[in-house]
């Protein structure tokens, strides 16, 4: 289907957690979904992928290769699209260790 927000919807996709058959069986996994974890929005300009969230459960913190790996899932999926050449978070506090 067409889209008028391609990298939310790829962010918001990944959030859910939902991987098909193929992607299992290519060995691929995911850490999400994450209890109380949404998308609120997302800016791009200049390059700058702007990503809000709302992490109502806390569920973004932890150790630090644990948030690591929640911070690059997000970032590797947003920069498949070529316009995406930086990731930031708001609320800045959101994937901490």
């Amino acid at each position: 289907p067409i889209t008028q927000t391609p990298i939310q919807d790829a962010v918001k996709l990944l959030l859910s957690g939902k991987l098909t058959e193929e992607e299992r069986a290519q060995g691929i996994d995911t850490e999400y979904p994450l209890e109380g974890l949404s998308l609120k929005g997302a800016l791009l300009k200049d390059g700058i992928l702007t990503l809000e969230f709302d992490d109502a459960k806390n569920k973004t913190v932890g150790g630090s290769c644990r948030v690591g790996i929640l911070w690059f899932q997000i970032e590797a999926t947003a920069k498949q699209f070529p316009e995406v050449r930086q990731v930031r978070f708001l609320p800045e506090e959101i994937f901490q260790p």
